[in-house]
C-alpha cells in the first residue's frame, strides 16, 4: 500500500487504523471496528455488529426510497430488530460503467470511504454513520458494499428544500456550515454535488434542519486545503446542479447559492468573490466541455 502523507498518517493513528494481513488481501481496520471474513468476502464492521453473518449484510434489502444517481444500487436492510441500515452496492460510471459495472480490481475502496467518514466525525462534522464495509469475490474482481445506519425521514438536499419549501433557506445555510466544516477538515472530494448531502427535518428543540454528508467514495481527509481546491470542489458542485438541471425537484437560485456561500462563513464581499469566481470556472468547463462534444 502507498505511503500517505504525514498528516494523513496522524490522522490515521489518532482513529487507530491498523494494517492487517489476511489469506488473499490486507484488510484495513478502524478502531471500534473488527474484520469480517467469510464465503468469499473480507472487510471490516463495527465490533457490536461482528455476529451478523456476511449474508446478511449482502441481503437483497428493499430498494430506498428517493435516492438519487446509481439508485437501484441503495437498498435498506435490516441488521437487528433495533438497528436498520442503508447499503449501497459500488457501481461503475462513465465508460466502464456499461462492461464492468458492480466489478471492482481494489477492495480496498470501501474501507477507505470509512476512513473518510471517520475522519470527519472526528472532526465534528456531520455525516452518516459507517457500519460494515465489505468486499465479495466475483472471479477476477470484487463486488463492493459500504453499509451505514439508516436517517429516517432523510431527503437528500434537491429534494429536501423541494418538500419543505418553508425550511428551504435554513437547510441551505445549513449545508453550507457542513461543507465548510468538511473543508476545515481537510476534504479532498473528487465528485462532491448537492446529492451527496441529506437533510432531515428540525425535531425536538432543534431549530435547524440536520445536514449530514453522505457519499465520500474517493474521497480523502488531509488538512490542509487551499482555496484553489475549495473553488474547484464547489464549482463541481455548481456543474451538477446544471447537468442535472432538467430532473432536479427544485431549481436552485442565485440567492440559494449565496444563502450556501453564507452559511459556510463568507462574509458579503467574499461570498460575491466566490460567486464570481464559481461562475467564470463553471462557465469555462461547460464551454470545454461543449467544445470536445460529438463531432
Amino acid at each position: 500500500m502507498p505511503a500517505r502523507s504525514g498528516t494523513l498518517a496522524q490522522t490515521n493513528r489518532r482513529l487507530g487504523l491498523r494494517d492487517r494481513v489476511g489469506d488473499s488481501a490486507r484488510v484495513r481496520v478502524p478502531s471500534g471496528f473488527v474484520e469480517c471474513r467469510g464465503a468469499g468476502v473480507i472487510g471490516a464492521c463495527r465490533a457490536d455488529l461482528a455476529e451478523v453473518p456476511s449474508a446478511t449484510f449482502w441481503g437483497a434489502g428493499e430498494r430506498l426510497a428517493n435516492a438519487r444517481g446509481r439508485g437501484d444500487g441503495v437498498v435498506v436492510l435490516q441488521l437487528r430488530p433495533d438497528l436498520r441500515a442503508v447499503a449501497r452496492t459500488y457501481r461503475r460510471g462513465g465508460v466502464l460503467g456499461g462492461v464492468l459495472r458492480e466489478h471492482f480490481l481494489d477492495p480496498d475502496r470501501p474501507l477507505r470511504e470509512v476512513e473518510a467518514l471517520l475522519a470527519l466525525r472526528a472532526a465534528g462534522v456531520p455525516t452518516v454513520e459507517p457500519l460494515a464495509a465489505l468486499a465479495q469475490r466475483d472471479a477476477s474482481f470484487w463486488r463492493l458494499r459500504l453499509v451505514t445506519r439508516l436517517e429516517d425521514g432523510a431527503l437528500p438536499l434537491p429534494a429536501f428544500v423541494a418538500q419543505h419549501a418553508h425550511l428551504r433557506a435554513l437547510a441551505v445555510t445549513r449545508a453550507g456550515q457542513v461543507v465548510a466544516a468538511a473543508f476545515a477538515a481537510g476534504l479532498r472530494h473528487r465528485d462532491l454535488h448537492p446529492d451527496n448531502l441529506i437533510a432531515t427535518a428540525p425535531a425536538g428543540g432543534d431549530a435547524l434542519p440536520r445536514v449530514l454528508m453522505l457519499v465520500l467514495d474517493r474521497a480523502l481527509v488531509a488538512a490542509p486545503i487551499t482555496l484553489a481546491m475549495q473553488l474547484a470542489m464547489l464549482t463541481r458542485m455548481a456543474r451538477y446542479l446544471v447537468r442535472h438541471r432538467a430532473d432536479l425537484p427544485t431549481q436552485p437560485s442565485r440567492t440559494d447559492a449565496l444563502r450556501f456561500l453564507l452559511g459556510m462563513g463568507l462574509d458579503r464581499s467574499r461570498r460575491h468573490a466566490y460567486a464570481r469566481a464559481i461562475g467564470a470556472r463553471l462557465r469555462r468547463q461547460i464551454a470545454l466541455r461543449r467544445w470536445l462534444g460529438p463531432r
